[in-house]
């Protein structure tokens, strides 16, 4: 901006400002007007109407104010909504250069790297943002999420034994160890770590799934408790309820698993493994109709299920309709040639 200089004009009724001073004020106020237009020129999504009106006002911000870091993260965050990455990073890079020892920016942009899966990018921000602050929760949660992500298990574990040191109260890090754990096949220490996570936080329903899981393959009961509570958590989970059937057909309890299974296909009318491990159900049963009709069902949303062309061809021999079940395991070794039981049913057929 011009310097303004006071030039005072003796009148004789007072004190008057010269013209000379009013035409350096105004060149002045030009100046400051051209100097805003420049910021916002500068800006290649000043103006840009194809964007949102978040951040189109954001961006007006920016153009009177280009040094505040605060309005660059904004916009960013506004542009990673929308999920326009590319366009997001230069303004993280902005906000990181204006104010280099907060966190949540490199964060921010280690989320945007992740949705363009630039994941090296991506890892050098999470490291950074718990480099600049190590007692961040949001960034000791995020960093370990990443080394789970790429199978850097060793890595993972010890950060969530550090979220776990200073936020014991946070049931997301034992939660997160004990899908680590898991990975590890350390069973004994996930099931206690997602014990501790429901102990915090006694709705946290994918604690309760992981454990219901863990002990349905163990034929364990318990597990029946941990569905149970999933499903209280979230009652149109068709994973717990399917979890739920699953476990109860393992038990042995048949019509609990039917209920389930049908629940199941209630909120997802697409799961084939509900209507397969009814039509399992019926075909151990005997009840070969309604076997087939199960099996057919799965198939249709799975044609590709290998089990579910086999077990029609079972279930149709069962009725004796012989060319059908050929048609079946022919079916299922075109999508799996391995598929040995299919070989020796047909060799059994065609002899």
């Amino acid at each position: 901006m011009a310097k303004i200089i006071e030039i005072r004009t003796i009148k004789k009724m007072g004190k008057q400002v010269s013209i000379f001073a009013l035409a350096l004020l105004f060149v002045g106020y030009i100046s400051s007007c051209n100097s805003g237009s420049n910021n916002a020129n500068n800006d290649p999504l000043y103006g840009d109407t194809t964007l949102s009106l978040a951040v189109q006002e954001w961006s007006k911000r920016i153009a009177k104010y280009p040094e505040n870091d605060e309005y660059r993260y904004g916009r960013g965050m506004e542009l990673a909504k929308d999920k326009r990455f590319t366009l997001a990073i230069p303004d993280f890079d902005k906000a990181v250069e204006l104010k280099p020892n907060e966190s949540k920016y490199y964060l921010a942009r280690a989320e945007n790297y992740m949705g363009l899966n630039e994941t090296k990018k991506a890892l050098a921000d999470y490291e950074k943002a718990v480099e600049v602050d190590s007692k961040n929760e949001k960034a000791l949660t995020s960093l370990g999420q990443f080394y789970l992500f790429v199978r850097q298990f060793e890595n993972s574990l010890n950060v969530f034994k550090k979220l776990e040191k200073e936020f014991p109260s946070n049931a997301d890090g034992h939660f997160y160890q004990g899908m680590v754990q898991k990975e590890m096949g350390d069973t004994a220490a996930a099931i206690k770590s997602f014990e501790n996570a429901v102990q915090i936080d006694l709705n946290h329903y994918n604690a309760h799934i992981q454990l219901g899981h863990m002990y349905s393959e163990q034929n364990d009961e318990l597990g029946l408790t941990y569905f149970k509570k999933a499903i209280d958590a979230d009652e149109y989970s068709d994973e717990a309820h399917y979890g739920l059937g699953l476990l109860y057909q393992r038990l042995g309890e048949l019509d609990s698993a039917i209920v389930n299974y049908q629940r199941t296909i209630d909120i997802n009318a697409r799961h084939y493994f509900a209507y397969y491990n009814t039509g399992y159900i019926m075909f151990s049963q005997n009840n070969w109709d309604r076997a087939i009709e199960h099996f057919r069902i799965a198939i249709k949303f799975a044609p590709d299920f290998a089990k579910g062309h086999y077990m029609l061809g079972l279930s149709n021999e069962g009725k004796d309709n012989f060319d059908q079940a050929k048609v079946h395991y022919e079916r299922c070794l075109q999508v799996d040639p391995n598929f040995e039981l299919a070989k020796e049913r047909l060799n059994a057929l065609n002899m």
